[in-house]
């Protein structure tokens, strides 16, 4: 698997990249920004042509949708080489890029990918089974769709499906995932894992070197510090990937920089009026793709871009030579003008379920300030990790640097707004908490990341700092001994130094064992290898590292076994066969999981206006088709031969009852079947497990 895992990877990145990099350089944006900033131009491309072919009935595919798209980019590109006038030169070249690019994979294939025991492993819980079954469902049907999301997308199971699901949901993340997984044939779960690879590893990376290129024009140095400040914060992306499958937020943040570029470019000094023409229509589009990813990245811009939107106003040429006053009021304007906006958006009927979802409160109001110093954000939220002490001093050193250079001021304000909003969010239950959080949901992770996405800039002055600190210190020391000093080998000793600090493992001090937990000396005591004991010195990494191991190992409702049993299942009856499953016992997963055509791919909805009499029949009776007809019509009129029973003894515990959802007795009709059960033949048998043939079905 893991073989697909890295073929998949390669060619989702080159969907990513390709078609941004045609069109950004048609345009006329210049080469290394064109590739940091690809990412998210194709994600817009390919899902707005994707939802045009689904409205026209056209179904998506490789050879219908990205080759075309590819060759008139690139027709547009060649001519734009002679006939467009490039935009700007490149504030990041392309040894900064690699820089970036060389970072971003090594963390996120330690942090991430090394992580995991299998490419197929999975974070099982709620969100899930909304993006494995739809995933599988775009990559089958080719519906490439944000209205009608549904895990029944084929004309064959839109016929059979037992509820109707069809809702509107942003689906970018799977657009771009479904054209890759019909390129490589791979399965849904290794498209997830390998996506989380390369938005972690190479978009968020080469995103970050446009954005920190486009804000520190004139200090190349503090970019590519930025290379490590990036990775360095367990809020985003790392801890977010442990916290929930929230896929399309990690990938909506990940591309998120290098809109905030596009912006920055727009209403900076140096634009010409042709430039901000061509930029205006890439932001708006690129805006619409973040959208179709997320909708609190646009949110999130909202709060990091604003600051830097009023030092424009203050600085704009029509401005120069007028008085304080009529600045401010300009500037006053258009604070009013985003806190007008804010109340619209925080109205809107479309966003109420967003804005109004509750997370209670989690910490008093001192806990968060220290939580939000230490770089941790969620403590007493979500799995504790250790402090960030090193990170947390240089964003303070970063920021307390930035409101002495006139034109940096603003990123200090910006990381300043982003906590009070993640303040809010942790300290309050009130409208308060949801007038400034709730287009995070009040998510205390979301939240966490996006202030920790704003602090990265702080972090790379931080770095800065303490490498110009150190080389005149240095140099001092140097010239006193006639001795040469020099800067580069003192910025890699502050990187790796820094490295070391921040992503150090987990270690055992001597003499601490006497410190141990009762837990601790029994675990120790089981586990005979040293280098397994519990450690007594807790890191940041280390912790994470432990959070996420335990979250990606297998547990019910899908466990390796039964994985093994779906798959055996699939190979007897094939992928076209439509298998009847009670989805309380975890077989809802088994469409996204391995193509396997089960009926019922949701836990939720049934007893409802929306269920159709066949599937009410089917849950509630279709042990009883060798003498109710009935029963037998619903399942001729599905089109169903076999029946899957598999383990339920666990079913309770399982991501199925997060939200009270578990109700066995909903699918009695269906779990009750057994070897003895008139009317069906028992073909296939894995442990507790079984198919079963439907004997009155031709």
């Amino acid at each position: 698997m893991w073989s697909d895992f890295y073929v998949s990877a390669v060619v989702l990145a080159a969907i990513l990249l390709a078609p941004g990099y045609l069109a950004l350089r048609a345009v006329g944006m210049a080469r290394p920004t064109s590739a940091c900033c690809a990412p998210i131009v194709s994600i817009t491309l390919l899902s707005v042509l994707g939802q045009l072919l689904a409205f026209a009935g056209i179904p998506s595919s490789p050879l219908v949708l990205l080759a075309p798209l590819v060759a008139a980019l690139a027709v547009a590109a060649l001519v734009a080489r002679r006939h467009v006038t490039q935009l700007a030169p490149s504030r990041v070249s392309a040894w900064v890029l690699l820089v970036f690019l060389l970072v971003g994979m090594a963390f996120s294939h330690s942090l991430f990918s090394t992580r995991l025991d299998d490419a197929t492993q999975l974070f099982q819980a709620y969100d899930l089974t909304h993006h494995l079954n739809t995933l599988e469902a775009m990559a089958e049907s080719g519906k490439f769709t944000s209205f009608g999301v549904s895990p029944y997308l084929t004309a064959a199971d839109e016929a059979i499906a037992p509820v109707d699901y069809s809702t509107f949901y942003p689906s970018a993340y799977h657009v771009v995932c479904a054209l890759a997984m019909q390129i490589t044939g791979v399965t849904a779960p290794v498209i997830i894992n390998s996506s989380m690879f390369v938005y972690t590893g190479i978009v968020f990376p080469l995103a970050m070197a446009a954005f920190l290129g486009s804000i520190f024009p004139d200090s190349r140095r503090t970019v590519l510090f930025g290379a490590i400040a990036s990775v360095s914060f367990v809020a985003f992306p790392w801890l977010l990937l442990a916290f929930g499958p929230v896929f399309p937020n990690i990938a909506g943040f990940a591309c998120m920089p290098a809109a905030m570029t596009f912006f920055v470019e727009l209403i900076g000094p140096d634009a010409t009026h042709s430039g901000r023409a061509r930029l205006a229509v890439v932001l708006v589009a690129t805006v619409a793709g973040m959208a179709l990813l997320h909708p609190n990245t646009v949110f999130t811009c909202v709060v990091i871009l604003a600051p830097y939107a009023v030092t424009r106003i203050w600085n704009a040429r029509v401005l120069t030579g007028r008085g304080k006053f009529e600045r401010a009021g300009a500037c006053l304007a258009f604070v009013v003008f985003c806190l007008a906006v804010w109340l619209v958006c925080y109205k809107l009927p479309l966003l109420q379920d967003i804005v109004t979802h509750q997370w209670d409160s989690f910490a008093r109001p001192w806990q968060e300030v220290v939580n939000i110093l230490t770089q941790t954000y969620s403590l007493g939220f979500f799995s504790e990790v250790a402090a960030q002490f090193a990170l947390g001093a240089l964003v303070i050193v970063g920021a307390v640097s930035a409101l002495y250079v006139p034109g940096r001021r603003w990123i200090t304000v910006s990381y300043a707004l982003a906590c009070v909003i993640c303040f809010m969010g942790a300290t309050r239950n009130d409208e308060l908490q949801h007038l400034f959080a709730g287009f995070w949901y009040t998510d205390p992770m979301r939240l966490g990341a996006m202030a920790s996405i704003a602090a990265m800039a702080l972090a790379a002055m931080g770095l800065n700092w303490v490498y110009e600190t150190a080389v005149g210190a240095l140099r001092g020391y140097n010239e006193k001994r006639g001795r040469r000093t020099h800067p580069a080998i003192v910025a890699a000793v502050v990187s790796c130094g820094f490295a070391l600090v921040n992503f150090m493992p987990e270690f055992n001090l001597p003499g601490l064992h006497y410190e141990y937990k009762e837990s601790e000396i029994a675990f120790n005591r089981i586990v005979k290898d040293s280098r397994d004991w519990a450690k007594s010195v807790h890191t940041t990494f280390g912790d994470y590292r432990d959070v996420i191991v335990d979250v990606y190992t297998y547990d019910t409702p899908l466990d390796s076994g039964e994985e093994i049993f779906l798959g055996k299942v699939k190979e007897l009856v094939g992928g076209d066969a439509l298998v009847l499953n009670d989805p309380m016992d975890g077989s809802f997963l088994a469409y996204g999981y391995n193509g396997l055509r089960v009926y019922n791919r949701n836990f939720t909805g049934y007893g409802g206006s929306r269920e159709t009499a066949e599937s009410e029949v089917i849950r509630t009776r279709l042990c009883d088709i060798a003498t109710d007809d009935e029963v037998l019509e619903a399942v001729e009129s599905v089109g169903a031969r076999y029946v899957i029973v598999m383990r339920q003894d666990e079913s309770e515990y399982s991501l199925i009852n997060q939200r009270g959802d578990y109700k066995p007795e909903l699918f009695s009709g269906i779990s009750s079947i057994g070897p003895d059960t008139p009317g069906f033949t028992r073909v296939l048998r894995y442990g507790t497990m079984s198919l079963y043939r439907i004997d009155s079905i031709d």
